[in-house]
């Protein structure tokens, strides 16, 4: 989530069943967000205990399909029913679509990885969260407190996806009962092992020491509180995936009106130096679809480049950067685009920092990161990963879990975190067609 949250505590392990507040205490963003957490965790996990990874409550037509059934194949789409499904205790609803308009999938009929096989494939849901802000939903901002007054809140929205998964001619043939596992094994096949990382700050260096107001026994020399994100930005293994990363969380970020040519237009400049965008600084166009087509499950998925932005027109709210954009990002505003201001450098051609395993890797002031190899196995980086590192002052240090002997620990990334559900298998024979549901009906009403 990249929200301009001061850092985000919650953690199942530690077994907290509320958070209290005391008299005279000041309230801040994290316990509160810590509640919303905990309750929704109870709520999702007992959904799923009942229920089981995915499930429907049918309808009560029994002539109707029910929650996410598919019909209609015809080659080129098929029918998605209204209906609701429950996949990890997560509350899914739909109100009857197709596959080609599904809401949040962006699809894209001139691209091989969008159009539906000419062979057999499984149908399936995925599901996971983002974040919405008044960028994307303006109707979050309270007009009451001034035009282009304070975002006070955000929203995370359940975005799931109707996708489908190619299969052999011949090959194993999924059925109610074994379609999960078999979905399962395939997708984590393809990210496993996952990528790890640990943080720690350093010792500032000698000629480190007469930069900083700091004592010398600081590691971050920072001036103020931060949440750091690392983000992986193009997945793969070493020597392929790519990242960067930020010292607000990725929450900078300036409403688009239009671009033309490497000249982007926007609503503002930012609130200030700090949260806002300067002669430069690293940026990225994102949308709507870019953020949901980003929600790739081949490790190869293709990402976008990054910008410099070598111009700013502070009188016109507009930015030049050292590239025009070469898709149609940005280019509507139904989807709501913006620009990402990020803090790490990029290479040419609007590459993000390379994966090295198994160094440290500065970003600044003080703040090292490592990329953790497998014994066995190459690593694998998925496109949204993303790794959460609070730095503060006050401590001089980052919070990052270590071992008895203090050494900063491997975390695997704190999200993005998908969900499946299995659909229908879907056998395309000539004229005719083979089709399988594979939803799993409420257990009391089977």
């Amino acid at each position: 989530m990249h929200g301009d949250f001061s850092r985000v505590i919650f953690d199942p392990a530690r077994r907290f069943s509320s958070v209290l507040s005391q008299q005279g205490r000041v309230q801040l963003d994290a316990e509160i967000n810590e509640q919303t957490a905990i309750l929704l965790h109870y709520v999702r996990t007992l959904a799923a205990d009942l229920l089981g990874p995915a499930a429907y409550p049918p309808d009560k037509d029994e002539d109707a399909l029910g929650g996410f059934g598919v019909d209609g194949f015809d080659g080129d789409t098929f029918s998605v029913a209204s209906g609701r499904m429950y996949v990890d205790g997560i509350l899914c609803e739909c109100d009857g679509t197709d596959y080609w308009d599904q809401p949040d999938g962006h699809l894209d009929s001139d691209r091989d990885d969008d159009r539906l096989p000419s062979g057999p494939f499984l149908v399936y849901l995925r599901v996971w969260e983002r974040l919405i802000t008044a960028v994307e939903a303006p109707w979050i901002r309270e007009v009451a407190l001034g035009p282009g007054g304070p975002d006070t809140t955000a929203r995370t929205r359940v975005v799931w996806q109707v996708c489908r998964l190619p299969l052999e001619p011949g090959s194993f043939r999924p059925d109610m009962r074994s379609a999960a596992g078999f979905l399962r094994e395939r997708i984590r096949g393809d990210f496993e092992p996952r990528g790890l990382l640990a943080a720690r700050t350093r010792r500032p260096d000698e000629d480190d020491l007469a930069l900083s107001e700091l004592p010398p026994s600081s590691g971050y020399r920072g001036l103020e509180n931060q949440l750091y994100r690392v983000e992986v930005h193009r997945g793969g293994r070493e020597g392929t995936a790519t990242f960067k990363w930020s010292r607000e969380n990725g929450s900078v970020v300036l409403p688009v009106r239009k671009i033309e040519g490497a000249v982007v237009e926007l609503e503002t400049l930012g609130r200030d130096d700090k949260l806002g965008v300067d002669m430069g600084d690293v940026v990225e166009i994102v949308d709507d679809a870019v953020v949901c087509r980003g929600a790739s499950d081949r490790p190869d998925a293709r990402c976008g480049r990054l910008y410099t932005v070598r111009e700013v027109d502070y009188a016109g709210y507009r930015v030049v950067l050292d590239s025009e954009p070469a898709d149609d990002a940005g280019q509507r505003r139904s989807l709501h685009p913006f620009l990402r201001r990020w803090d790490s450098e990029c290479g040419e051609e609007g590459t993000a920092l390379p994966v090295r395993e198994d160094t440290w890797l500065p970003l600044e002031d003080g703040i090292e990161i490592r990329f953790s190899p497998s014994d066995e196995w190459p690593r694998v980086y998925r496109r949204g990963d993303y790794w959460l590192i609070p730095a503060r002052v006050l401590t001089g240090d980052v919070e990052w879990p270590r071992s008895r002997e203090g050494e900063p620990l491997r975390r695997r990334p704190h999200g993005v975190h998908y969900h499946y559900a299995p659909l229908a298998y879907i056998d395309p024979r000539g004229d005719d067609f083979e089709l399988v549901d594979l939803r799993v009906p409420f257990p009391h009403r089977r």
